[in-house]
């Protein structure tokens, strides 16, 4: 590398002796780069400078009590006075070393005012001056940190179903609690039980399967599971039609006789059900008991129904009192 003095003797020789236009475009450029450079370091020795800086700043918690909602401030910026030089090593974090500032109970102490960190931080940038701090407080956004037991649910609302398919048995979450853990202000707002959600598909099969478990729209909260085990049965059924007797009751002695003595009733029943027609078992009455003298009707009312079927759907609800022809 030159020395000074061979540089300075260059450029004598590069004026005074012919030369192309790029090697004068050279020279220009290494005096602008020169005499930039004494400015620079001419301008950095002055010590009556003022401007802004950042001084870094950590904010201590116990993060086992408690938990951060946004970010917590991690510098204090102020208006300082100083020499070049010290002021470019501050600007650039050199010679800084962050102040600690310890918040025993950051939901009780929910700011701390910049004037009192005064005096911890003018010491640390001597010989710079603190003119003043330009902020007047720090705001820690902290919330104390809580755990808590859900019960949790399927959302069977949102369970979609094939056609003519039904839930035949009780449905049940592996595990079917929860351990939630997070902010107090997040927590409390939750609705409880937690519905689990099993998605758009639509289901003709029995199920036994693992869902994840939602992150409930913060990463601030946590949970002890990760997916639950969801479990029940669907069954197919359809449905059919069969014609059944209306037997009156309490008429003894009473004249009169109900029409008609027959209806149709429909009803759902497994697909793969193999009962006849014959053991279905269902009783219709009619019961003079009940009957409405405004129209002279009776309502029918189904007296005994096996429970293998489901829905059952009379093809009208009532049969009208007739004399005796």
């Amino acid at each position: 590398m030159r020395s000074a003095e061979e540089i300075i003797e260059f450029l004598k020789r590069s004026f005074n002796t012919p030369s192309t236009k790029d090697e004068k475009l050279k020279v220009v450029i290494l005096c602008i780069i020169i005499s930039t450079t004494f400015w620079f370091f001419s301008a950095l020795n002055k010590s009556d400078y003022v401007t802004q800086i950042n001084y870094p700043i950590k904010v201590v918690y116990n993060d086992s009590l408690y938990v951060a909602l946004s970010d917590v401030p991690n510098k204090l910026p102020l208006e300082v006075t100083g020499g070049g030089w010290d002021l470019m090593t501050r600007s650039f974090g050199f010679s800084m070393e962050p102040l600690i500032i310890e918040v025993e109970n950051p939901v009780r102490e929910k700011f701390k005012l910049s004037s009192s960190l005064r005096q911890d931080i003018a010491p640390r940038l001597d010989p710079v001056i603190v003119n003043y701090i330009i902020e007047d407080s720090l705001i820690f956004n902290i919330d104390e940190r809580i755990s808590m037991d859900a019960e949790l649910q399927l959302d069977s609302i949102q369970l979609k179903l094939a056609s003519n398919h039904r839930i035949t048995s009780t449905i049940t979450l592996e595990p079917n609690h929860i351990r939630i853990t997070g902010p107090k202000s997040m927590l409390d707002t939750l609705v409880r039980p937690i519905k689990i959600d099993i998605g758009d598909a639509e289901f003709s099969n029995s199920v036994d399967q693992k869902i994840s478990i939602k992150n409930f729209g913060s990463n601030l909260i946590s949970t002890n599971i990760a997916e639950v085990t969801v479990k029940f049965e669907v069954t197919e059924f359809m449905r059919k039609e069969i014609e059944l007797p209306v037997y009156p009751i309490n008429f003894k002695g009473k004249n009169g006789r109900i029409d008609p003595d027959k209806i149709v009733v429909s009803y759902e029943v497994i697909v793969n059900e193999v009962r006849s027609v014959d053991s279905l078992n269902m009783v219709l009455t009619a019961d003079y008991f009940n009957l409405k003298k405004s129209d002279n009707t009776i309502p029918i009312e189904i007296a005994m129904k096996p429970s293998f079927i489901l829905n059952p759907v009379l093809s009208q609800s009532k049969v009208k009192l007739k004399d005796n022809e």
